[in-house]
């Protein structure tokens, strides 16, 4: 098989599963970093590769959806539901998701899935703006994390896709710790210290 196609397949189905799982992607740009690195990095490669990404990031959410239709009989009787309606409706949910699906390392846009799933929101409408943001959001961060990993690898003395490797795992971990984290206490804590202070 030829490695530009093993390439290929591999970061899309890395794109696919690490978006799977609702508020906890992996640094799926960075494996596609990885893999331009290791296959050869010109303009047609690099543009194909952001194309693949995304496309495999957007179609993941797919299963956010999924999840929200698997909830929606306990959470048919939320209050916040008809507001949830009117916004997914009105003119300016396109651009509200477009720029949640772009934002790194903040799975924001999951929670409308959910939502679209729980109100049976048209899917398609969704993944017809969230495929070109995910798109778009390949196409910034790959570049960056090229020239980024290029510029730190040639001042470190290490090769570039030892140092993707090395981000990719940091990255990672960075996003379990996150999880792990309880915020809703720490707001709470904030909260009670400081905020009721000046409220």
């Amino acid at each position: 098989m030829n490695e530009v196609f093993i390439a290929l397949i591999s970061v899309f189905l890395i794109s696919l599963v690490s978006n799977i799982l609702p508020f906890a992607g992996a640094p799926y740009t960075l494996v596609a970093t990885y893999f331009l690195l290791r296959i050869g990095i010109n303009p047609i490669h690099v543009l194909i590769f952001i194309i693949i990404s995304g496309i495999g990031a957007g179609i993941a959410k797919t299963f956010t959806y999924l999840l929200g239709i698997g909830v929606r009989k306990p959470l048919s009787k939320n209050k916040n539901l008809p507001l949830l309606k009117k916004f997914m409706n009105s003119k300016y949910f396109p651009i509200i998701l477009f720029i949640l699906a772009i934002l790194p390392g903040l799975p924001l846009d999951d929670y409308l899935y959910i939502g679209g799933g729980v109100i049976k929101f048209s899917l398609l409408h969704m993944l017809k703006i969230t495929v070109p943001a995910k798109i778009f959001k390949s196409g910034i961060e790959i570049p960056l994390e090229l020239l980024g990993v290029i510029k730190i690898s040639s001042f470190l003395g290490i090769s570039p896709t030892l140092l993707t490797i090395i981000f990719t795992i940091v990255f990672l971990i960075l996003g379990i710790v996150l999880i792990k984290i309880d915020w809703e206490k720490i707001y709470l804590t904030v909260k009670q210290k400081y905020l009721n202070h000046y409220l």
